[in-house]
C-alpha cells in the first residue's frame, strides 16, 4: 500500500534546475523578440521621417531648384494648406550645375495634377519650416508620375523684411549724407580763414540796428511836431466826408441828369454819325462797283489795256523814229556838200519790216513745197 504522504514529497534537485533553465530561455526569447520589433520599428520610423511610407502608395514627382531655402526630407507637400504628401529625397542635379533635384510623393490618388502645376517652396509655419505648395496651372493635360514640374521659391519673411526696409535704409543713408554735408559746411564756416569776416559782419548789423533806432526816433519826433497839422488834415477830411454825405441826394440827382444829357447827346451824335458813315460807305461801294465794271474813264483804264498797248506802240514808234533820225538824218535835213550823195542806212523799223517780209516769203514757199 502506498503511503498517502508520498504526493507531498520534496521534488528532486534535477527537476528544479530544468524548470529554472526553461524560464530563463522564455525570458530571453521574449527579450529578443522585443528587441527585433523595436529595431524594425526604429528603422521604419527613421525611413518614414526620411519620406518612406511602407503602408501607403503614391505618385512621385520631381522639381529642380537653384536654392531650396532650408527644405528637408519628410517636409510636407500641401495643396491649399492641406497635406497631400511629403518630400522623399533631395540630391544634386545630375548635370553638375549645382541645382538641387527634389523628389516628392503625392499620397492622394484622387488629386489631379496638371503638367504646368508649380511646386513652390513656402514657409509652412512661423518657425520657418519649409513645405512644397502645389499651385495649380491652367493646362488641361495631366502630369504623369515621374514628371518634373515647374519650380518656384516664395520670398521668405526675412527677405520680405529686407525689401521693406531697403527704402528706409536708402533714405537713412541720404539723411546721413545730408548731415555730413551740414557738418562739413559748419566746420568750414567756423574755421579761422572763414571766420575773419564775422566780426565785421556783426559790427555792420549793429550799425544797421542803430540806424533803424535813430530813424524811428526821428519819425516819432516828426509826428509829435506835426501832430496839430495832421489833426487839422484829418478834421478837414471828416468835414469833407460829412458834406459829401449830406449832399449825397443832390449829387445823385446831378449825376443822374448829367447821365441822361450825356446819353441823349451820345444817341443823337451817334445816330447822325452812323447815318453819314453808312451813306459814305454806300457811295464808296457804288464807286468801287463802277470801277470794277469798267465805267468811266478810270474804270476803262483799269479794265481795258488798249491805252496801255497804245502807249507801248507809240513808245516803240518814237524809239524807231529817233533811231531812224540818228541813222538817216538826210531824210529830214537836206545838206549837200559839193553835190556828194550821202550813204543811206536802214533803220530798225525798216529792218523789222524787211525781216517780216523775208519770213513771210519763206513760209509761203514752205507751204508750196508741202
Amino acid at each position: 500500500m502506498t503511503d498517502p504522504g508520498s504526493h507531498w514529497s520534496k521534488p528532486s534537485k534535477s527537476s528544479g534546475t530544468e524548470n529554472t533553465l526553461s524560464m530563463q530561455r522564455g525570458k530571453e526569447i521574449k527579450i529578443g523578440i522585443l528587441v527585433l520589433l523595436g529595431g524594425a520599428l526604429l528603422v521604419l520610423g527613421v525611413n518614414y521621417l526620411k519620406g518612406f511610407n511602407p503602408w501607403g502608395g503614391g505618385n512621385t514627382f520631381h522639381a529642380i531648384y537653384e536654392n531650396i531655402d532650408g527644405l528637408a526630407v519628410s517636409n510636407p507637400v500641401v495643396v491649399n494648406g492641406f497635406q497631400v504628401g511629403q518630400v522623399s529625397g533631395i540630391n544634386f542635379s545630375a548635370e553638375g550645375t549645382g541645382d538641387l533635384h527634389v523628389s516628392f510623393i503625392i499620397e492622394k490618388p484622387g488629386l489631379r495634377v496638371s503638367n504646368d502645376t508649380k511646386a513652390r517652396i513656402v514657409s509652412n509655419d512661423l518657425f520657418g519650416t519649409k513645405a512644397i505648395d502645389l499651385v495649380a496651372g491652367r493646362s488641361l493635360t495631366l502630369a504623369v508620375p515621374g514628371d518634373t514640374l515647374p519650380s518656384e521659391i516664395e520670398i521668405g519673411i526675412t527677405e520680405a523684411v529686407k525689401q521693406e526696409l531697403l527704402p528706409l535704409r536708402q533714405k537713412t543713408d541720404q539723411l546721413i549724407a545730408g548731415v555730413d554735408d551740414i557738418l562739413i559746411n559748419l566746420q568750414s564756416v567756423f574755421q579761422d580763414s572763414a571766420t575773419q569776416g564775422l566780426p565785421k559782419a556783426f559790427e555792420s548789423i549793429q550799425r544797421t540796428m542803430e540806424n533803424l533806432e535813430s530813424t524811428s526816433r526821428t519819425l516819432d519826433l516828426t509826428v509829435d511836431e506835426n501832430r496839430a497839422a495832421l489833426k487839422g488834415i484829418i478834421d478837414n477830411m471828416e468835414e469833407l466826408t460829412g458834406f459829401v454825405n449830406s449832399q449825397q441826394g443832390a449829387l445823385s440827382n446831378a449825376l443822374g441828369n448829367f447821365s441822361q444829357i450825356s446819353d441823349s447827346l451820345a444817341e443823337l451824335q451817334l445816330a447822325t454819325t452812323l447815318r453819314k458813315a453808312d451813306a459814305s460807305v454806300s457811295e464808296l461801294n457804288r464807286l468801287l462797283e463802277g470801277l470794277n465794271n469798267g465805267e468811266g474813264t478810270l474804270g476803262a483804264l483799269l479794265k481795258n489795256d488798249t491805252l496801255h498797248n497804245g502807249l507801248l506802240a507809240t513808245n516803240k514808234e518814237v524809239q524807231n523814229l529817233i533811231n531812224d533820225l540818228y541813222l538817216n538824218p538826210q531824210r529830214y535835213i537836206r545838206v549837200s556838200v559839193f553835190g556828194r550823195k550821202e550813204n543811206r542806212k536802214m533803220s530798225e523799223k525798216e529792218l523789222e519790216r524787211l525781216q517780216r517780209l523775208i519770213q513771210s516769203e519763206l513760209d509761203n514757199r514752205a507751204e508750196d513745197i508741202e
